[in-house]
């Protein structure tokens, strides 16, 4: 058994993907401590507890100022001091732990030093490779950049992907041992709650990231100006916060939660009727994406509403599962509408989505894979 440090550049409050990385771990007898970067304000290193299913790990946040979704050149200044944290915390305590899992190039590469520095072994874990994500491909930097990831990548001991897409995303690369775990939720379905809200008109859900590459505020701007839908928002980041709290009060139809932990958002997203992953194709890193919601929305049973060309969203148009759209007003209004006409036809999908889940993306699933990953590095 391993003792094992996670490493990731938000909080962790929530990030599921990490979270349940951590419980498989506890739950396989691992010994896990997590590492993370508060961007909300300026504090020093925090020892804490982070709860998973399985038990309680230490979690050890860093207040740098910084802003979700911001980009390399508004957080630069707080990257720089993140790196020189992580160096320092891991050589501090580097008799304390023998694998680093380290998630994206903001993490990976300081990692990577210092594991083959000190003969450490290194998972590399690949939410979103780094030049798509942050729209660096084709420039100088983005060059550098790539060039430093997929040398992570190659020296990796193991490299954890989040679909099987993303092989050709990092197409050129040479991983030792190669994973893909998807972004599946690890939740029962049946201890969620019901928060009786209207049936009478069709509920949109999203919970995530308020970036506006999301649409989430042109999905508002559509709802808002019906009377037949309702459109139920939660997270934080990205720069919307301020406009959902307004467009919350100007409209009845429009209902934002803010910053929400991980069983209330499956909580609403269940008692909704449909969920949007709505991401813009023209950002090269939606193309391979891997939405939480995608795999939620399957879990839950629930209709999905998608941009065309976006990760996932041919699952969905060729199960039948929701609604593909253009990435515009008028294509969404329409899929309402749609969705309106269809509501009847629910069961029928819900059945379908929880049969595509349980056969190709259970957490059970992933579990297996992680187990056989940390069995061979």
């Amino acid at each position: 058994m391993y003792n094992v440090v996670l490493i990731r550049s938000n909080p962790v409050r929530p990030y599921p993907r990490l979270e349940k990385m951590a419980n498989c771990l506890v739950k396989n007898g691992h010994n896990v401590t997590v590492l993370a970067w508060d961007r909300d304000m300026d504090y020093e290193p925090r020892n804490e507890q982070l709860k998973l299913k399985s038990g309680t790990v230490p979690i050890i946040r860093i207040g740098i100022k910084g802003q979700f979704s911001g980009g390399m050149k508004k957080n630069l200044r707080g990257l720089i001091k993140f790196q020189r944290f992580i160096y320092s915390w891991l050589k501090q305590h580097k008799s304390e732990f023998d694998v680093i899992h380290a998630y994206d190039f903001d993490t990976g590469y300081t990692a990577l030093k210092f594991a083959k520095k000190h003969k450490k072994k290194i998972v590399y874990d690949i939410p979103d490779y780094y030049i798509d994500s942050h729209g660096l491909r084709g420039s100088c930097i983005g060059w550098l950049i790539k060039h430093m990831e997929n040398s992570v990548i190659n020296r990796a001991d193991a490299t954890v992907i989040c679909t099987e897409e993303r092989k050709k995303q990092i197409q050129g690369t040479h991983p030792h041992n190669l994973y893909v775990v998807h972004n599946t939720p690890d939740i029962d379905i049946e201890d969620q709650k019901d928060l009786n809200l209207d049936n009478e008109k069709l509920k949109l859900v999203y919970v995530g990231i308020l970036g506006r590459t999301r649409f989430i505020d042109k999905i508002a701007e559509v709802v808002a100006r019906r009377k037949d839908c309702e459109f139920h928002i939660g997270g934080f980041g990205g720069g919307l916060e301020s406009y959902f709290e307004n467009i919350d009060k100007e409209y009845e139809n429009i209902y934002f939660y803010g910053r929400m932990p991980y069983d209330k958002t499956i909580a609403l997203e269940r008692a909704c009727d449909v969920m949007c992953a709505i991401y813009d194709p023209s950002v090269p890193n939606h193309y391979y994406a891997a939405p939480n919601k995608f795999y939620e929305a399957l879990a839950l049973g629930k209709p999905l509403i998608m941009a065309r060309n976006t990760g996932m969203a041919s699952v969905v148009e060729k199960e039948g599962l929701g609604e593909v759209i253009e990435y515009n007003e008028e294509s969404l209004n329409n899929a309402i509408d749609r969705l309106l006409h269809k509501k009847f036809q629910q069961n029928e999908v819900a059945k379908k989505a929880k049969r595509l889940y349980c056969n190709n993306y259970s957490w059970k699933k992933m579990e297996t894979v992680i187990q056989e990953l940390y069995s061979v590095i």
